[in-house]
């Protein structure tokens, strides 16, 4: 730190401000709760506007994501590329997770070997100075020049409203997606039509939202994610004209008409904007990835590409209840599906995601695996997924169809499979699904799981199932048929849905 100058900082250095400045906030108990979700990039950036702070853990990580790529494709970017290298390579030698205070401890000892203390940051790349009238930062300018409505927007205006045809899941534009929201809104009681400031919540409620998601965290939720896309996103113009709407008092009509000025409002929706990136702790291993690293170490659990989303949505719902119970207590609050938000047994990690419903998911997918997507429709669902707004959840399986008579025969399988290996009932800590070959009751790996499905996908034809979906599967994490499709997001389900497309043209 007596090396570098606030102003004028290496990133060695400004990972020590940024370490120091979250040891002195835990010392002296004034730093927010969002201190305790950081990791050392997350501490390095923290750095680098030392002594300045940010309003919430949105601001910051927006900001964080904006500077990152500024920095791509200079020296000071290959500079970040090894400073993740090193925090995951320390991690995997000393056995500690990433975000563990040890371990950011540790690392401070290695980025000097890294030669990370060598070269200074210009001003001009500081965040002071590099994100002064950003977009991530600061929003659209109210001056944002807007697109004229087409000669026919009120023609499509009306027909907009018109279409209440239910949508299908592979229908993925801005424009299909918002009608969905409008009517989920327009349901639990929300002016639609009157206000414009409704249609960003609404776009992101159907898009991004869990079903325990509140209302009132939608809006502020929405307008993060908003702000956290690369300007270069084809999404931005339309998120743009939601953002400015209700600030210029435009009215829905008028904002759709705007709307549909935009190309990219009724064409698909960008894969970039399927996944939540605005809270600490996901910019390092999202970098990791791209680096090739195919995992990073968390307190939390073991983070990999295909969870990545997963771990996000769960930070953006843990870090809302924890500060509306720091400032107002548990207060129970309905939510936009009218269940109501309450402390449940959190989430398993990834294997829960994917191991309750192998057994009837691979049933159903041998039946559906001849399109890319069931439509969604009502219907009486074996398993179904109930949210609570910290993002926590439980599985609930229905003896009542057919289906669910299946599942429940897979499950006292599984329960028989581990009385006869273990020779005992299952206690609360053991897996259900578990390693057929440790002595103990040990989870599937992601390893286990990778090479199980890569084995079924070359046994794919013959067992009548497409090798797409299985591929697919790996790749995201979960599978998505009818009978669970009410277990994900739409970003979710649209996410899967591509990658079976993907993998179908690349012929596996």
């Amino acid at each position: 730190m007596r090396s570098n100058a606030p102003g004028k900082l290496s990133l060695a250095g400004a990972y020590a401000f940024g370490y120091g400045a979250l040891g002195y906030a835990q010392q002296e108990g004034t730093g927010p709760g969002w201190y305790q979700e950081t990791d050392p990039l997350d501490a390095l950036f923290l750095g680098t506007v030392w002594p300045g702070d940010f309003s919430n853990e949105f601001e910051f990580a927006n900001a964080r994501d904006a500077w990152l790529r500024l920095l791509r494709g200079t020296v000071h970017g290959k500079g970040i590329q090894r400073f993740v290298r090193e925090a995951v390579s320390a991690s995997e030698e000393l056995e500690i997770p990433v975000n563990d205070g040890e371990l950011m401890l540790a690392l401070t000892g290695r980025l000097e070997a890294a030669g990370l203390d060598q070269r200074h940051l210009p001003r001009r790349l500081l965040p002071k100075a590099a994100l002064q009238g950003c977009r991530a930062v600061f929003g659209p300018s109210l001056d944002l020049r807007l697109p004229d409505p087409p000669e026919d927007a009120k023609k499509r205006v009306r027909r907009f409203w018109k279409d209440t045809e239910e949508e299908s899941w592979a229908d993925d534009t801005p424009q299909a997606i918002l009608r969905d929201g409008l009517r989920r809104f327009h349901d639990a009681g929300l002016p639609v039509k009157e206000e414009s400031g409704v249609l960003l919540p609404a776009l992101y409620a159907a898009l991004m939202a869990k079903p325990g998601e509140l209302i009132q965290d939608m809006g502020e939720h929405a307008s993060v994610w908003a702000l956290s896309l690369d300007e270069a996103s084809a999404l931005v113009p339309v998120l743009d004209i939601l953002l400015v709407a209700p600030k210029l008092e435009m009215s829905v009509a008028d904002a759709l008409g705007h709307l549909f000025a935009v190309p990219a409002f009724t064409e698909p929706i960008p894969s970039e904007a399927l996944i939540w990136t605005s809270s600490p702790g996901l910019a390092l291993p999202r970098l990791a990835f791209e680096l090739g690293i195919p995992e990073v170490s968390t307190r939390e659990t073991a983070i990999t590409p295909d969870l990545l989303d997963w771990v996000g949505m769960h930070a953006r719902m843990r870090l809302s209840a924890a500060a509306r119970e720091s400032a107002a207590g548990l207060e129970e609050t309905d939510s936009v599906d009218g269940t109501v938000g309450i402390q449940e047994e959190s989430d398993e990690r990834w294997a829960e995601r994917r191991e309750t419903v192998r057994e009837a998911v691979l049933h159903k997918v041998r039946k559906k695996s001849g399109g890319t997507a069931a439509r969604r429709r009502q219907f009486d669902r074996p398993v179904e997924r109930i949210w609570n707004a910290d993002g926590s959840s439980v599985v609930r399986i229905s003896t009542d169809t057919p289906h669910g008579q299946e599942l429940k025969v897979a499950m006292d399988g599984q329960l028989d499979a581990f009385r006869e290996k273990f020779g005992r009932e299952p206690g609360p800590g053991d897996p259900l699904f578990f390693d057929p070959d440790a002595d103990e009751p040990t989870r599937l790996t992601k390893e286990y799981f990778d090479d199980m499905m890569l084995d079924m996908a070359e046994r794919a034809v013959e067992i009548g199932i497409d090798p797409a979906f299985l591929h697919a599967w790996r790749e995201v994490g979960y599978v998505v048929t009818e009978e669970n499709r009410s277990m994900f997001t739409t970003a979710e389900v649209l996410a899967f849905s591509r990658a079976v497309t993907r993998h179908r043209q690349a012929g596996e």
